[in-house]
């Protein structure tokens, strides 16, 4: 374009006339292809607003050669927004303006239609404001109808979620015959197995110690092995019968042999698991909920 306008007789303006043409076609078609950048920084959005800034101060050349009267366009008023939507939305590869091309069929083109081409404005501004006052007035009776619906609705009975009881389903061998603490430690994420475990075995054998006793007693257990088998999954069944609701995954990242050795990353799923807890100054057990891989 900036090679049309380049040495292009201007009638009555000389050469100040066409040297004004081409710095507004040329500050205008900076200012666009600075618009398409794909990442901006404050220096390039200053100078988007440089340019347009000298598009305005010569864009009076083509009043001067009575090519426009005026320059009240919308289109043009919304490069005075590009800056702050650029700031604000990101690049202008991330939206469009069509949304003023879709107004310009509900509200020109739809409206021309329903007049019968003669004073034709008259008739599309009371088209127009007579669909306005029918959208308000479905808009008002479609919330008059939620609300009815509201009021006469059976109010649901809000209580405690309760949940269908659920059955351990594993499987005859586990995934790793023995799995060292260490192992445990290192790979699996629990470095309190063995501890948890000594507890365990104490509170199994002395069930009517006390917390400290179960504690000191805990502390002295020698376990006779170095390492536990270890299931990579368990799975639950409901009432129905044996069909898999659920299932929880504890696995380490490991090499598969099978495919050129890549990587199958692990997967570690955290139960919430009910065990029942003594309280043994008012002589009852209570359920408690506890964490456990």
């Amino acid at each position: 374009m900036l090679g049309l306008v380049v040495d292009l007789p201007v009638p009555g303006g000389g050469d100040s006339g066409s040297s004004r043409i081409i710095k507004s076609v040329r500050a205008l078609l900076d200012f666009v292809f600075l618009a398409q950048y794909q990442s901006h920084t404050m220096e390039s959005i200053e100078l988007l607003r440089d340019s347009l800034a000298a598009f305005h101060d010569d864009k009076a050349v083509f009043i001067d050669l009575g090519v426009r009267n005026s320059f009240n366009l919308p289109k043009l008023h919304s490069l005075t927004h590009y800056m702050s939507s650029i700031q604000l939305f990101g690049t202008t590869d991330n939206y469009n303006t069509e949304q003023s091309e879709r107004l310009h069929i509900d509200l020109t083109k739809d409206a021309y239609r329903a007049t019968n081409r003669k004073d034709e404005y008259a008739q599309m501004t009371a088209w127009l404001e007579r669909r306005e006052k029918m959208q308000r007035h479905a808009a008002s009776i479609d919330r008059r109808q939620r609300d009815l619906q509201q009021r006469t609705r059976i109010p649901k009975v809000i209580g405690p979620p309760c949940t269908h009881p659920q059955y351990v389903k594993m499987t005859r061998h586990p995934s790793k015959k023995k799995v060292s603490f260490n192992a445990l430690k290192l790979r699996y994420g629990a470095p309190h197995f063995q501890d948890s475990l000594a507890d365990f075995i104490t509170e199994a054998n002395n069930p009517g110690a006390s917390r400290s006793a179960l504690r000191s007693r805990a502390e002295d257990t020698l376990l006779p092995f170095q390492g536990v088998p270890v299931f990579h999954i368990i799975k639950f069944t409901g009432s129905d019968g044996p069909q898999v609701i659920d299932s929880v995954h504890a696995r380490p990242e490991k090499r598969d042999k099978r495919h050129n050795g890549r990587i199958i990353p692990s997967r570690f799923d955290t139960a919430l698991v009910q065990s029942p807890s003594r309280d043994t100054k008012q002589g009852r057990i209570k359920g408690r909920f506890r964490y456990r891989l």
